[in-house]
C-alpha cells in the first residue's frame, strides 16, 4: 500500500443531529491516494475500505483565456454504503439533469447509487486523483459505522443544496462527525470561488421561482377543489 498523508482537517463537536457550523477544533486525518481499480479491490480485502468509508475524487477543471490559465478544480465527496469486489454502493449529493432542473425539481438531491467497477469509469477518475480519507473522529466500531449510514441513509431525496453551506462534503461530514461542515468550501478563492458566490445566488433565485411554482400549484387544487 502507499504511504498515508497526514493533514489537518476541521471538524466539530456539533450535535449529531443538528446541521451546523457548530465550535470547530483541528483534528488530524489522513489520506491515501488510490491509484487503480486494482488498488481499491486490494483496499477492500484488506478491510481499509468499506461501510461508512470517506472518498474525495478531485476534478481537474481550468478555463484558457488567451494566455490566462484560471484554475476551478474541485474536490467530490462521497460515502461507501457497501463495498465489494464487483463495485460499490455510495451516497452523495448528485447534480440533477438539465431536465430535471428546467422542471424545478432541485439543482441537486441526496441519492444512493451502485458502481459496477466493470461499467462505471466516469465517478473515480483515478488520473486526476481518488482518495481515501480516514480521521481520528471517524466511526470505528461495526455499530458506529452501521449508525452513519442510516444516519445518510434518512437524508436520501434531500434537495436542499447549498454551495457553501451543504454540499458533498458537508454531507460525508456530518454523517461521519455529526458535523455539516466543507473544508474545501470554507478555504476556496480564485475563480472557484467567484464561481460559487454566483451558484449561491442562482440556486436561491431557482428556489425562489421552485417555490411561486408549488404555491401557484397548490392554489390551482384549491381552487380546482
Amino acid at each position: 500500500m502507499l504511504a498515508r498523508n497526514e493533514k489537518t482537517m476541521s471538524s466539530c463537536n456539533c450535535s449529531d443531529f443538528v446541521l451546523s457550523s457548530g465550535s470547530h477544533k483541528v483534528a488530524v486525518y489522513t489520506e491515501e491516494r488510490l491509484e487503480s481499480l486494482d488498488h481499491v479491490v486490494r483496499c477492500i480485502r484488506a478491510g481499509e475500505l468499506g461501510c461508512a468509508s470517506h472518498i474525495r475524487v478531485h476534478r481537474a477543471r481550468a478555463l484558457h483565456v488567451l494566455w490566462w490559465t484560471f484554475d476551478y478544480s474541485y474536490d467530490h465527496h462521497f460515502l461507501v454504503t457497501e463495498a465489494t469486489e464487483e463495485g460499490l454502493v455510495i451516497i452523495h449529493y448528485a447534480p440533477k439533469t438539465i431536465t430535471g432542473m428546467v422542471l424545478l425539481r432541485g439543482v441537486a438531491e441526496i441519492i444512493q447509487e451502485s458502481l459496477d467497477f466493470a461499467t462505471d469509469r466516469e465517478i473515480l477518475d483515478f488520473e486526476s486523483g481518488v482518495f481515501l480519507m480516514d480521521a481520528e473522529v471517524y466511526p470505528k466500531t461495526p455499530k458506529e459505522k452501521s449508525e452513519c449510514v442510516k444516519r445518510a441513509r434518512r437524508r436520501l431525496g434531500e434537495r436542499q443544496y447549498s454551495v457553501f453551506h451543504n454540499n458533498c462534503d458537508c454531507l460525508v461530514s456530518w454523517t461521519l462527525c455529526g458535523c455539516s461542515y466543507s473544508r474545501q468550501a470554507m478555504n476556496a478563492k480564485g475563480l472557484l470561488l467567484w464561481i460559487g458566490i454566483c451558484a449561491r445566488y442562482c440556486i436561491k433565485t431557482y428556489r425562489a421561482i421552485e417555490y411561486m411554482k408549488n404555491f401557484f400549484v397548490k392554489l390551482y387544487y384549491v381552487i380546482g377543489k
